[in-house]
């Protein structure tokens, strides 16, 4: 645990409570535990490949699009199947092979089956809009890029250890190797 000695630097949480005989001052300036702080982050921002990862998503996207587009297909399909089925209905009731009773039976359950893809269409076709792939990505670029290019530190440090030379050693909340 680090306690702010001073509006200027931090010092070891031990020393403050056992003081000199325990330990030895560790000390660290906090404009220099920023600066390590935002060099250890912008070296992983580096070694992030940006544009990978941006490739990936537009290919996770457009894979997406397809997929919808896909089902779109067979969907249209079997519309077309349930307006054939309700043309043979009509001539089955024409030529008097089926009742009345069984003609509006059929036709009642194509229509139910007909609703239920209509309302799959619907849920297909927004789908569809939210993936407006280039409007979409390029958003979530600009987005990506302001966020990895910042200059303010948040809270995500666990713990901090000052070696006696002054020199800082950061755990960070979260898990990432940052290479020298």
């Amino acid at each position: 645990m680090w306690y702010r000695s001073n509006r200027e630097g931090y010092i070891c949480g031990s020393y403050a409570r056992q003081g000199k005989k325990a330990y030895s001052n560790h000390l660290i300036r906090e404009k220099l535990l920023n600066e390590t702080i935002l060099t250890d982050i912008q070296k992983l921002v580096k070694q992030m490949d940006k544009q990978q990862c941006l490739k990936k998503l537009e290919a996770q996207s457009k894979k997406s699009k397809q997929n919808i587009e896909k089902q779109l297909e067979k969907l249209e399909k079997q519309f077309e199947i349930i307006k054939r089925r309700k043309r043979k209905y009509i001539n089955m009731l024409a030529e008097e092979i089926i009742t009345q009773e069984e003609y509006r039976e059929n036709v009642e359950a194509n229509n139910i089956e007909f609703n239920e893809l209509a309302e799959n269409k619907n849920d297909l076709l927004t789908a569809m809009e939210s993936e407006q792939t280039a409007d979409n990505i390029e958003k979530f670029k600009q987005e990506l890029l302001q966020f990895l290019n910042f200059d303010e530190l948040t809270p995500e440090i666990n713990r901090i250890e000052v070696k006696e030379d002054g020199t800082p050693f950061i755990h960070y909340r979260f898990s990432a190797s940052i290479p020298d």
